[in-house]
């Protein structure tokens, strides 16, 4: 019998249930290595408004890792679920009480190193490594999968999911002000 770590084990509990997520999303569960004309083909295949999109969640993603904030992509009526957790109804809620945990607790930039992206039409579906320091000097590192849906190059709904256990354990460790 194999010794996995803690860590390991929350990585494939994550795994598993972002693609079955997005199994149940696409209405697809059988995953194919063959390319889908539309997602998984080069760019200049795509739609325009898909193209339009994927360049926008890149540009988000870069302006994040270059000290910016990756949330200015969000449209102020943003309705943001945290899956297995609860749904906030703007941006503002969203940032106040959804993001602020995370964020306040952090001394660095949570660098956001895209996995994979796809898309079909006006979703996106970006999975990547958020990794940055607590400001208790403490390592943080989460694995995350957001579905975007957008309009007009700005999210309008979100279905994020990530390691709850990886947020609870920042959050019981450092305690604010």
């Amino acid at each position: 019998m194999t010794n996995h770590t803690p860590r390991h084990h929350r990585r494939l509990l994550l795994t598993a249930g972002v693609a079955g997520g997005l199994a149940m999303f696409t209405g697809n569960a059988t995953a194919s290595a063959q390319p889908r004309p539309g997602i998984d083909g080069p760019p200049h295949g795509r739609p325009a408004g898909e193209r339009r999109n994927l360049a926008a969640v890149t540009r988000a993603f870069e302006r994040q890792n270059a000290g910016g904030d990756i949330y200015e992509i969000l449209h102020d009526d943003v309705e943001w679920t945290i899956v297995n957790g609860r749904t906030y109804p703007s941006k503002a809620e969203f940032l106040a009480e959804g993001a602020a945990p995370i964020m306040d607790r952090l001394a660095t930039t949570l660098m956001m190193r895209i996995r994979d992206m796809w898309a079909d039409g006006d979703t996106v579906i970006v999975r990547f490594d958020g990794d940055a320091t607590a400001i208790d000097g403490v390592e943080y590192h989460n694995e995350y999968c957001w579905i975007w849906q957008l309009r007009r190059e700005r999210v309008v709904r979100c279905y994020a999911f990530l390691d709850l256990i990886a947020v609870r354990e920042l959050i019981d460790r450092i305690e604010l002000d």
